[in-house]
């Protein structure tokens, strides 16, 4: 009996556990206070604002300034296509675990690399990798309860708490309220990353991005641990 209850508790990915996903998502507002702190005032992840001043910037004929969000923009836009490049080449050479372990390694090693480049380069350049990395980071774990979720952006997560509210409410279902508290934590677990996100950033600088590079390795070690688990379980079948 205790075998089969822990084999159903194992067999439940980690990405698909609140506390994974919240990590995740702790290190996109961990990554927008970094930069914001560290490199002039930019949010690296706020692309609906920089289409904003995108749009703004055009229309006044800045166009120098337009460039500048115009950028980030495509930086973000590569990123995504870079994970399903991860993907593919992880999957071609028959990797027998899940490719985005390897896809977190790759981030961890690069958010690494950015808190060694030093404040003397240019911010744009380095605000242009973050935007990069966080739109790859979008693409890696989208879903929670079977619905869309994003770990570097809020919008779209703050409209599935309001739908979600409407039919908990209406249903007076248990597990819909479960739902809507869940996503709700998952979903200022945001919030929560850029508050040591600025202060850890104030106090250390550039090093700060450390603190993400470490806990994707967390990460890594946890899928691991599961992938592990997983297939010795299967060979005692």
């Amino acid at each position: 009996m205790n075998n089969k209850d822990d084999t159903k508790h194992i067999k439940i990915p980690p990405w698909e556990k609140p506390l994974f996903l919240s990590l995740m998502t702790f290190i996109g507002g961990y990554m927008n206070a970094y930069t914001y702190i560290t490199r002039d005032k930019i949010l690296a992840n706020m692309h609906t604002a920089n289409m904003s001043k995108l749009g703004i910037k055009l229309a006044l004929g800045q166009w120098k300034n337009a460039l500048s969000f115009f950028i980030p923009i495509v930086a973000c836009i590569l990123g995504a296509a870079f994970s399903q490049w991860v993907k593919y080449r992880v999957e071609k050479n028959k990797y027998k675990g899940d490719w985005r372990k390897i896809a977190l390694i790759l981030e961890s090693i690069a958010l690494f690399g950015v808190g060694l480049i030093p404040t003397s380069v240019f911010d744009l350049i380095v605000t242009n990798i973050v935007s990069f990395l966080m739109g790859y980071q979008l693409c890696l774990f989208k879903k929670c309860f079977d619905i869309a979720y994003s770990t570097t952006i809020c919008t779209g997560n703050i409209r599935n708490i309001g739908e979600l509210s409407y039919y908990a409410v209406s249903e007076k279902s248990r597990y819909s309220i479960k739902k809507v508290l869940i996503l709700t934590l998952l979903t200022f677990s945001f919030a929560s990353g850029a508050i040591p996100g600025t202060l850890i950033s104030l106090a250390i600088s550039i090093k700060a991005v450390w603190v993400c590079s470490f806990i994707l390795l967390g990460l890594v070690i946890w899928i691991n641990n599961y992938e592990i688990k997983y297939k010795s379980l299967d060979s005692n079948k």
